[in-house]
């Protein structure tokens, strides 16, 4: 059925924002597996919505609003499973997470300190969203998505640094 012009449309749109989309949704959610779902299911609800005779003025920004709303509120989910599992297992788990938390890369860490909002303006604009796009998929007026950006950018460099310098602090045998 990939004749149909409806199917070819969805198809292009696929190939074009496919891997940005995944690429954001890696960073926001920081799990490869996770931002598989996502995708998967904000692509999905696409295809259910143009079938449905829904006219999408700008499908890119539609595609990453709806991602990001289904990030948050599989992250939202998440927060409420760990904090029940912490009730049970409070000391395992905290192990678990500190060990979890050494592995990952600097970078990741950082974007994990920045508050949602944060994150999600510097991954937006890092994928290339302009401020009104970015203002869209947000919620936020788009006068102020240039200064949540200059924030956002600002306050990744402070915790970038107070990490490096922790972390430097930390490793046996480190000379200065």
């Amino acid at each position: 059925m990939s004749g149909r012009p409806l199917d070819r449309s969805f198809e292009e749109i696929y190939s074009r924002d496919a891997t940005p989309l995944y690429r954001y949704l890696r960073r926001l959610t920081l799990s490869r597996s996770t931002a598989e779902d996502l995708l998967q299911e904000t692509f999905l609800k696409l295809h259910l919505q143009l079938h449905g005779g829904l006219k999408i003025e700008n499908v890119r920004a539609w595609l990453f609003r709806v991602a990001t709303h289904l990030a948050h509120d599989r992250g939202k989910a998440e927060t409420r499973a760990q904090v029940r599992e912490r009730q049970y297992d409070s000391s395992a788990r905290a192990v678990d997470i500190q060990r979890a938390l050494e592995q990952r890369h600097d970078l990741h860490r950082t974007l994990a300190r920045l508050p949602p909002r944060m994150r999600q303006v510097i991954l937006l604009h890092a994928e290339g969203f302009t401020y009104r796009e970015m203002a869209e998929i947000t919620g936020i007026e788009p006068g102020y998505a240039g200064v949540l950006l200059q924030r956002a950018r600002a306050e990744f460099k402070r915790i970038f640094e107070e990490q490096g310098e922790r972390n430097r602090k930390r490793r046996p045998g480190n000379v200065r």
